[in-house]
Formats: structure tokens, C-alpha cells, sequence
């Protein structure tokens, strides 16, 4: 990350004009009051990391110290969050409970685990993270940290967290009802989930009723050539399911941020060549994106409704 904080309380001797004055001709960008960053960095930055930097100037601006938690926490983790994050979650004391001021709300939780400091932030532990992320937000939502929990983290250099060690933060919960939440999501979690995206999709798969697909089959030629993995394969149907947000080669398997990466021509070819060949053994195909995940399962161009046309059958879920 080639953006660095300017504070307004550090004088910045040296730097000419104030910072206020910077921002107005364009040269920086505003965090939060008196909190500035490099316009030209900025605009360099991928969506994940000006959301960190908007977490860190949140706790580097203030007076006290700030924890983490939740979804806030899961971002300086590394942990993927699927959707906006229009607050930043703070834990808070008695007094501090329900608090809001701007985009900082302070909010309540039991801490399951020691608090832990992280890229020289105060913050709920990896476990505790997505445990929680799982006991307090929807289980589409909460999926995809808890499959990305199970794996090795290549680019933090974390390793895997085990479902046992999990289950035990889990029944450290305050309620009833938030443990079973909880679980449920960590019962569905599977490490083989690769991506975001595909978590994500897994959860929708659940929702609609269609049955559970195998994760990560290969396809091999008649001569014993390995010609792919697939995301999601229904052997009974002889139907493969694949989500778009990056192609199968060309890109950093388990690294949530490889989601936004445009696939360069060579990449999309071999892509396309790939399909073929798998397509050759006699299985149908079906596609999708992050866009075809929202809105209405009745919409024609939607995932359920492609899943429906392929022959995919669906079991209303009690």
C-alpha cells in the first residue's frame, strides 16, 4: 500500500499549503476531519484497501483507544466482507452501547477470545471475528468469512482456523439462539470454497432449494489429461456450475481480492479453451456473476433461473 495518513495534528512542515487547502485543489483526498491521503494514491488503491484506510483513520484520529469488531475487524484481517460497510463497528462499554457519531457505531458484543493487536489496531480475534460475523448477520453474508477462516491465508500468511477450535468460540455466544446461528454457518462451511463468490453462491444453492453440488471436481480426457476444476459440479445431472468473479487460471486461488481483477485476452482464451474441453465429456454448463447473484429468483437472466432451465431441480426448503 503506497498511501500513507496525513494528519492535521502533525503539522506536516514543509508541505506548503495546509492540508485543507490541498484537498480543495485536489491534491488530497479527505478520510475525516483532519485526516487526509495522497489523491494520486488513493485513486491507485483497490476498493478493499481504501476501506482499511478509512478503518485506520477512524482509529488513528481518535483521542482513546478504538476496538474493532465485527465486519470492521474481518477487513483489516483480510477477511472477505460481501457488501458495503457504511459503518465502522467500535466495541463498546455500558456507557458507550448503542452510540453512534458520523460513520462509527459502538455496539456490544461478549468478547469469546483475548482481544488481539493487529496491524497496530486493538480488535476481536480472527475466531472471534467470524464467529461473530456468523451469530449477527445473514448466513449469506457470513458464509463466505467462514469458508475463508478454514483455509491457509497465502497473502497474510495465516494459518487455517479448525471447526473444532471454532465450535468453542462459538459456545462462548451469549444466547442460545446466536450459538445456533453460528453454527449453522460453521456446519456449511467448506474450505474447498475458493473465493468469495463461490461461498457466496454456495449460500444462495441452499437458499433455493437445489441440491448441494460437488466443490472443485476434475475433469480428465480419456487419455488421463488433467483438463480443469470446476467450482460446483451436479454428477447426477452431468451439469458444472462456475462463477465468474476470475477465471480458473490466472489468478491467486484463496486471495478474496483477486475478485475485481480483469483477466487479460491470453487468460480468457485459455479460459474459453478450457470450457470446451470439459464441456467435450458431455456435461452441460452454467455461468454466472456477482450480478446474477442479486435481485429476484423469478428473474429470467438470474442464477436460479438458469439452474431451473439447465434441468438443476429445486426441493422447497421447510
Amino acid at each position: 500500500m503506497d498511501a500513507e495518513l496525513l494528519f492535521v495534528a502533525d503539522g506536516h512542515a514543509g508541505l506548503g499549503k495546509p492540508l485543507s487547502e490541498r484537498c480543495l485543489a485536489g491534491e488530497l483526498v479527505r478520510l475525516r476531519r483532519g485526516v487526509y491521503v495522497d489523491a494520486v494514491a488513493w485513486g491507485r488503491l483497490p476498493p478493499w484497501e481504501r476501506e482499511r484506510l478509512r478503518i485506520l483513520a477512524a482509529v488513528e484520529s481518535a483521542v482513546g483507544t478504538r476496538v474493532l469488531v465485527q465486519e470492521t475487524a474481518a477487513v483489516i484481517w483480510g477477511i472477505p466482507v460481501v457488501g458495503a460497510l457504511p459503518e465502522i463497528l467500535l466495541l463498546a462499554s455500558t456507557r458507550s452501547h448503542g452510540r453512534r457519531r458520523g460513520d462509527l457505531r459502538w455496539t456490544r458484543r461478549k468478547l469469546l477470545d483475548p482481544l488481539v493487536v493487529y496491524a497496530g489496531v486493538e480488535l476481536t480475534s480472527r475466531a472471534q471475528t467470524v464467529i461473530d460475523m456468523a451469530a449477527y448477520l445473514p448466513f449469506e453474508r457470513a458464509l463466505p468469512a467462514m469458508d475463508h477462516a478454514l483455509r491457509p491465508d497465502m497473502l497474510k500468511g495465516f494459518s487455517p482456523l479448525s471447526k473444532d477450535d471454532l465450535r468453542l468460540v462459538a459456545g462462548r455466544l451469549p444466547d442460545s439462539a446466536k450459538r445456533s446461528r453460528a453454527l449453522r454457518v460453521l456446519k456449511f462451511a467448506d474450505a474447498r470454497s475458493e473465493s468469495p463468490g463461490e461461498s457466496f453462491s454456495r449460500a444462495i444453492l441452499r437458499r433455493h432449494g437445489f441440491p448441494a453440488p460437488e466443490l472443485q471436481q476434475e475433469f480428465r480426457s480419456p487419455g488421463g489429461k488433467l483438463l480443469g476444476r470446476t467450482d460446483f459440479f451436479w454428477r447426477e445431472h452431468r451439469l458444472v456450475g462456475e462463477f465468474d468473479g476470475a477465471v480458473k487460471y490466472g489468478r491467486n486461488v484463496g486471495d478474496p481480492r483477486t475478485q475485481t481483477m480483469q483477466p487479460s485476452w491470453e487468460t480468457l482464451v485459455r479460459e474459453k479453451r478450457r470450457e470446451d474441453a470439459i464441456r467435450a465429456t458431455g456435461v452441460g454448463f452454467v455461468r454466472w456473476s456477482w450480478t446474477d447473484l442479486q435481485g429476484s429468483p423469478q428473474n429470467p437472466d438470474g442464477l436460479v433461473q438458469r439452474l431451473v432451465r439447465a434441468g438443476l431441480p429445486r426441493k422447497r426448503r421447510r
